[in-house]
């Protein structure tokens, strides 16, 4: 992929380029606040925890290196296939993902394709020790780490 090229942007900065970044970030479920092309505390939270979660400096800048990661994971197709989970699913990605915290070392129990209380205190635990927000709930930015430790 070439060189992103978009304006740096930071608490204040308004217009399209603002607007897109926020639509960005839903896209990620990170949460920005409206998408209404004005950069304000919301958005820079937003872009804070997606940096963080990304290995960048989270200064809530949206520079060229914040500008290719937000690319490069909403680009990033195979999203599409991964369904959020949480307590309660079960099945094949439920499966996939008691594996993937198995050899993280973030799960000890059955790989049984029921997501139940341990599965969902792996997740959790998993979730804190990546930086992520402890929810329990699997979406694209707990795949992504998954698939990041998986590799």
């Amino acid at each position: 992929m070439s060189a992103v090229t978009e304006p740096t942007l930071q608490q204040g900065s308004s217009g399209e380029p603002v607007r897109e970044v926020q639509r960005l970030l839903n896209k990620l479920n990170y949460a920005p606040g409206q998408t209404d092309g004005i950069f304000g505390s919301q958005t820079t939270e937003a872009v804070k925890a997606f940096q963080k979660a990304s290995s960048l400096t989270a200064d809530g800048i949206v520079g060229q290196r914040t500008w290719q990661a937000l690319f490069n994971q909403t680009s990033d197709d195979s999203n599409s296939n991964r369904p959020t989970l949480q307590r309660g699913s079960t099945g094949k990605a439920v499966r996939d993902l008691q594996s993937a915290l198995k050899a993280s070392g973030d799960y000890s129990g059955q790989v049984d394709g029921d997501f139940g209380s341990g599965t969902e205190a792996a997740v959790k635990s998993f979730q804190r020790r990546v930086g992520l927000a402890t929810d329990g709930i699997v979406g694209n930015n707990t795949w992504n780490k998954v698939e990041q430790i998986a590799a």
